[in-house]
């Protein structure tokens, strides 16, 4: 949906309604950022760890069979 058409809708809304429609879209903006910013967080800590095993294989173990390191991480 365009940022048009959502405007639209509110728009067209009875103004009963606008301060629910604020809070809600508040709350919507807020949750996205906050995801994106823990997504963000997550993945480049997960980079740095690859880069820092890169560089010092003793960090971490290494697998060059799929189903080996599955049945490690389920047993």
């Amino acid at each position: 949906m365009s940022y048009e058409a959502v405007l639209e809708q509110v728009k067209t809304a009875p103004e009963a309604c606008l301060d629910e429609i604020s809070q809600i879209i508040s709350y919507v903006v807020y949750r996205y950022k906050k995801e994106n910013e823990e997504f963000n967080a997550v993945t480049k800590a997960a980079l740095q760890e690859v880069e820092q095993m890169k560089k010092d294989p003793s960090i971490g173990k290494s697998y060059t069979d799929v189903d080996e390191m599955m049945q490690e991480l389920l047993a």
